[in-house]
């Protein structure tokens, strides 16, 4: 019988995967990160009128236990579902790893009673949920439905990391050990900002704190009107430290000429206000909880990238690791779909968890073998 390995980041800029079959060959899938409670007649009327054949990812609704989500790209653009950022993140987490596992498995014909070997990223915050998550997701793979067909998979290795963990297996130099140092992780996403203190070898503290990139947008809504959330996202991303007008211009295309001037000063001293006040709010909790005698930093995650002079100056007490040879790898073999979307960053942490999760398959297969041998 076929396996699939994955290692699933359901955060709130984007649904990343990474995932490999029997033959080991590493391949990500991406999906949009919302969820849409969706009643069972609009997904049949869905059904009934769509025009084409799209990806399963981009198609992707499921039902369990009586109730129906469209996820991802559906979920975006047919149901104009909100990310729910307010709600505890491995609530989400469920439909989003069905739906994921689901379409790769459309996607390569894998048969119902395929073995999942899965790991997942959530926050240090919602840790203590592990026990119960993977009690909800191996009785959900084993009966539900992916846009009305049924499917059915068995749960052979669980593996649940705080987010930062990832980066903490994969990210510091080959053979660096962490019995003599204190090494601290930041992740900053979209929703969230954690931190993983590891003393001696040992993880001693994990703090989440709702300071994510979200954060700073939130802000720059509350001091203009009308703007789409997606493309004000892009655009801040692209507008740079110094918030360049021409990135702005795609957020007023449709305003008179008359008032486009006027407005995208608006917003660029929106942007340049908040990006001030999300500073020092995130710069002030990181202070307070990166000790000083911290002997390395590793830092990921997509809003990182943003602050990412700011972070090496508050951190230049301490050896600052950025990852980038994880960023190298990822830009190598997956370019053609993290290109222009500054994508690396963004995935070194479930890329980390990706292989970390293949290690330990080796390592249990390794022990099934050697315990038949000693048998034999």
């Amino acid at each position: 019988m076929a396996d699939l390995t994955v290692a699933i980041d359901p955060g709130g800029s984007g649904l990343k995967g990474f995932f490999t079959l029997d033959a080991f060959k590493p391949e990500l899938i991406l999906m949009e990160p919302e969820v849409a409670s969706v009643p069972k007649h609009s997904l049949e009327a869905y059904e009934q009128t769509k025009i084409g054949n799209s990806s399963p990812e981009n198609s992707a609704w499921i039902e369990y236990k009586g109730e129906y989500h469209a996820v991802g790209f559906l979920a975006r653009k047919r149901f104009h579902a909100d990310l729910q950022l307010q709600r505890r993140k491995f609530v989400l987490a469920l439909p989003k790893v069905l739906a994921m596992i689901a379409a790769i498995a459309d996607k390569y014909e894998l048969p119902n009673g395929t073995t999942i070997r899965l790991g997942i990223l959530l926050p240090w915050g919602e840790y203590q949920d592990r026990v119960l998550f993977e009690r909800l997701v191996t009785e959900a793979l084993a009966d539900y439905k992916f846009r009305g067909q049924q499917k059915s998979f068995s749960v052979d290795l669980f593996l649940y990391l705080p987010e930062g963990g990832g980066v903490l297996t994969r990210g510091r130099a080959p053979g660096s050990s962490l019995k003599e140092q204190t090494v601290a992780v930041v992740m900053l996403g979209y929703r969230d900002a954690s931190i993983l203190l590891v003393e001696r070898g040992e993880m001693s503290v994990g703090r989440t704190q709702s300071l994510g990139f979200a954060k700073m947008i939130d802000a720059v809504k509350s001091q203009t009107s009308g703007l789409n959330q997606h493309k004000l996202v892009t655009a801040i991303c692209k507008a740079g430290k110094n918030v360049s007008p021409k990135a702005l211009e795609e957020l007023v295309v449709s305003l008179d000429p008359a008032y486009k001037n006027h407005e995208i000063s608006t917003i660029r001293q929106a942007i340049s206000n908040a990006r001030e006040e999300y500073w020092m709010m995130l710069s002030g909790w990181l202070k307070l909880h990166v000790p000083r005698d911290t002997d390395e930093v590793l830092l990921a995650g997509g809003t990182s990238n943003f602050f990412r002079c700011e972070l090496t100056n508050l951190f230049s007490f301490s050896k600052v690791n950025w990852c980038e040879h994880l960023e190298k790898q990822i830009n190598s073999s997956f370019s053609s779909q993290v290109i222009n979307k500054s994508l690396d960053c963004r995935l070194t942490d479930v890329y980390g968890l990706f292989f970390y999760l293949c290690g330990v398959k080796q390592k249990a297969n390794q022990s099934a073998m050697g315990s038949v041998k000693t048998h034999v």
